[in-house]
Parts: C-alpha cells; structure tokens; sequence
C-alpha cells in the first residue's frame, strides 16, 4: 500500500480501495490520547492538525509535513528533520535527499536511523551487563536460601530454592533495549534501517525477547557507566510512547505514531538560535524563569492565572524584554496582520506584570515580508512596544552554512533593535 502525505491543515488524502470512514476512525482513535489535536474533521473530511510526523495504521503510513510557501515534497521533509535536529530530537545530520533515496527524508525512518546508530555506538563496550536477583532452584547453596519456598517443600528434595544476583547480559536494561530493536526492526521500510538493527540483534542475541512498553522504560535507572545507554532509551521513550495495539488488526500490524506539535518544535528550535544571536552581548536568555501571577488570592495570596513567556531576556539579574514563539501564517492584509487577539492579550499582560518595555512574537517568516521584517505595536498609555517579528526558521536551520549565516544576520539586527547591549553600537552579534 503506497505511502500517504500530507501538510498540516490540509485534508488527508486516502488511496483508492481503502475505506475512507473507516480509516479516518483508526487514526482519529490512535492520536485521540494526545495532547494536541492530531487531526480534525472539516464538513465530513479529515484534516491534519498542527502537529507533524508519521502515522502507521497496519500497512498504511500517513506522512504529515509541514507547510512552506511551496509544494516542493523534499524541501519540506528536509525542515522538518532540520526542525527535529535543531529541537533536540536528532543529532546526527541526515544526508541530502540528492544523495540517497526519499525514504530516508521521512521522520520515522529518520529517528529508526537514529536509534540504530545509537544502539550501535553503545554495543562497541558490549552489551550491558548488570547484577540483578535472581529466584531459582539449585542444587547448591548460592546467594541466599529462600525459606517461604522452602517451607512449602516436601522433605528429601535435593534442590535449594535460593535468591542470588549474578552478574550477566539478560537484565532488565538489556531487555529493553532489544524490544527496542525488535519492535523498529518490525516498523522500518528501510533496507540499511534493517540491516543495522538486525546486527543490533545478533550481538543481543544471549537476551530474552520481552516486549517493552513505555512503563517499563521509566523504571530503568542508569549507573554513570551505563550513560552511553541514555539516548537509546530516550529515543525508545519517544517511539514507544506513540505505539497504540488497534484491536482491527492483528500480529505486527499495531498502529503506532510519532507526532510532534509544531509550535512545540518551533518553540524548542528557537531557544537555541536565540541563545546563539545574544551570545556575544550582556544580554542572556531563559526559556524556564520562575513564573509570575497576573493576579494574587486576597484571602491567602496564592497566585491566579500563571504567567510563564517563551523566553525571557535579561541583564545584570534584571528583565529587560519577553517573548513568545507562534507558529502562525501571519497575513500582510489583515488586521494586526492576523495575530489572534488572545496572543496580544497574553503578550500585554507579560509586558505589564514582567515590568519591561519590550516584547516580541516571533512568527514563521512569509514569502511576502522582506528580510528581517518587523512590525511595531505601542500601548498608547506606557509606550511599551510589542514587535512583531518574522523569522526565518527555514534559514535558521538550514544545513547550508551560507543560508544560516545570512538568517542569523537577519535575526541578530532585529534583535539587536529591539535589545540594544550597553558598550555595544551595533547590539547584538550575530551567529
């Protein structure tokens, strides 16, 4: 059955000979435990929502990307692995859809090729070993003698039931990392993707195969000699997290997904571009300060309706700006040219309670905003300032040095406007 993609907003595309209802029920249900609107129905259609990734519904994968100002289908699966590497959910740089064939654009198959390079690099110092108890019935005495067992055995038996935490490679850690294996062994279509996992395999063969579920994944406490494990049960953790058994299908047929939120990825892709653009001032960024209360309880002083911005900027311990990261197409007609009236409350209130002049919304740059655009709102009675500004992102995660360099000089001017340094004529340095 061919692959099916789409773009976020946009209707789902369903092949010929697939029951359309049906399959839309499958995926509605799938993605219904999410915290984000995975999908929505639009007069009897199903729409993506704003979330992106990959969808599998038995021998159906349904590709969600997203939206450019162009229908160029590799350009967008390349920023969305661009997004992923720059959110934190990929590390290793993934080669051009020039140099190898188009599954190896897709996000699954791209996190697949992750893990598997991880569990790679980890089997080099072996597989992991680890003292765990064991209850077993021995002709010799080992560890400790189980007396409960014993008490209920028949005299004259010649084995001991004992407890005893021998040293070896089937182990809790060990066994979850071949489910791992074994469940993207199962999920890839891609041949290289197979094949490294099945070597993965191979020297996991002394291990039992138990299937691993995300709850058994959180049990799993690393030594500082295992820590070369954590990013394959990271990884794990986020793959397992969206697998979902549907009751329609049977065998290897589950459902599974691997979602992210866009404004999600664009917030996290921001904090360290941000970072990066204010790295030569006296300026420094924060994407978890302390929250602050719009209001307070008069009764006990607790705080009412949480205040917590994207980022917050400051200097010498002092807030001097704030800012939110929207993934919204903003409009060059339209009134505040499309920013929802929500965003400029909330954006106000920052302003007001953080106690500081500035304050930016940072928006997907558009075809018809020049470079480094901007737009300024005042409040009539403070004159605090609200920029409005377009990013680049594309640019800002773009695998060509020149691309990013000429977005992160973009960014940094703006910046550098809106947040002059003291000592500085210019600002802000770029990246």
């Amino acid at each position: 059955m061919p692959d099916i993609t789409t773009w976020e907003g946009m209707p789902v595309p369903f092949p010929a000979g697939v029951d359309h209802r049906l399959m839309a029920d499958r995926l509605m249900r799938l993605t219904a435990t999410a915290p984000f609107p995975a999908f929505r129905w639009k007069r009897g259609v199903l729409h993506a929502g704003e979330a992106v990734g990959c969808i599998q519904v038995g021998r159906l994968r349904v590709n969600i990307l997203p939206k450019l100002d162009s229908d160029e289908l590799d350009r967008d699966k390349l920023f969305l692995l661009n997004m992923l590497g720059s959110a934190g959910y990929l590390s290793h740089l993934h080669p051009r859809s020039a140099e190898v064939r188009a599954t190896s654009l897709d996000p699954l198959e791209a996190m697949i090729s992750e893990a598997a390079a991880e569990m790679t690099a980890a089997l080099r110092e072996g597989a992991p070993r680890r003292y765990e108890e064991r209850c077993e019935d021995l002709q010799m005495l080992r560890g400790r003698i189980d007396f409960t067992q014993l008490s209920t055995r028949s005299p004259g038996q010649v084995v001991i039931p004992v407890r005893h935490s021998p040293l070896g490679v089937d182990n809790r850690l060990a066994q979850a990392i071949k489910g791992i294996a074994v469940h993207l062994h199962r999920i890839t279509r891609n041949g290289v993707n197979r094949q490294r996992l099945g070597a993965v395999l191979d020297n996991l063969s002394k291990v039992k195969n138990r299937p691993v579920e995300f709850s058994h994944l959180d049990t799993i406490t690393l030594s500082r000699y295992e820590a070369h494990w954590s990013r394959t049960l990271a990884i794990g953790r986020l793959l397992l997290a969206g697998q979902s058994p549907d009751p329609t299908f049977g065998g290897s047929n589950e459902a599974f997904s691997l979602l992210f939120p866009l404004p999600h990825l664009y917030e996290r892709a921001l904090r360290k571009i941000l970072a990066t653009v204010i790295s030569g001032s006296d300026i420094r960024v924060s994407h978890r300060s302390e929250p602050l209360f719009l209001l307070a309880d008069c009764d006990d002083q607790r705080g009412v309706v949480r205040l917590r911005p994207d980022y917050v900027f400051e200097r010498g311990g002092r807030h001097v700006a704030v800012a939110d990261a929207k993934w919204k197409r903003v409009q060059a007609s339209a009134s505040a040219h499309g920013v929802a009236r929500e965003d400029l409350y909330q954006i106000h209130a920052y302003l007001s309670r953080y106690k500081v002049k500035d304050a930016m919304i940072l928006v997907p740059w558009a075809p018809w905003m020049s470079p480094g655009w901007t737009k300024v709102y005042q409040d009539p009675d403070s004159g605090a300032r609200v920029h409005l500004v377009g990013t680049d992102i594309e640019g800002l995660v773009s695998r060509s040095a020149t691309t990013r360099e000429m977005a992160y000089a973009a960014l940094s001017e703006v910046i550098g406007g809106v947040l002059p340094c003291q000592g500085s004529p210019s600002g802000l340095s770029g990246a």
